[in-house]
């Protein structure tokens, strides 16, 4: 029997954040809004923020006029990753922040991980509410008696012709 335990990304290095990020910004988020997608054992909370920028440290042609800005972070709870998984100090509405930024491969920009989010003094990071364990059992259960029921109509109706 063999049992596979997983890492989380370490930290990344001051230097190592500013070479990796193609736009370091400092800014505040207007609005928030989180998605759960739960699956056995874990909860993977799914972040995007508006927000507006204050300054641009690094990047200042890929914003152009631009003065906000969508961003797409995540979090996942209870799972078997040694250490957190995700970004980690997600900034609440309201919260300043300054943070070192990639695009994703569908465009989007995303907070470099585990560490390219920094709240700055007096700010919030979100909470992330448990989320409730999902009744899979009982879902399959009722489906798979469903599914039996109907081939076994099936099969009953194909012998009493």
């Amino acid at each position: 029997m063999t049992s596979s335990v997983k890492a989380a990304l370490p930290p990344l290095s001051d230097q190592e954040l500013s070479d990796t990020a193609e736009l370091i910004i400092t800014g505040e988020v207007i609005a928030s809004r989180v998605l759960v997608h739960r699956k056995p054992g874990s909860s993977i909370y799914m972040v995007r923020l508006a927000a507006s920028v204050n300054e641009i440290e690094k990047g200042q042609e890929l914003l152009e006029s631009n003065r906000s800005i969508d961003i797409r972070c995540w979090r996942m709870r209870k799972t078997n990753l040694v250490g957190p998984s995700g970004h980690s100090n997600i900034p609440a509405d309201g919260s300043s922040f300054r943070m070192w930024l990639k695009k994703n491969d569908e465009g989007q920009w995303t907070p470099l991980e585990p560490n390219g989010i920094e709240l700055l003094e007096g700010s919030t990071p979100i909470t992330f509410a448990a989320a409730d364990k999902r009744e899979m059992e009982k879902g399959f259960l009722w489906g798979g008696i469903a599914g039996l029921l109907a081939l076994g109509g099936m099969i009953w109706f194909r012998m009493a012709r």
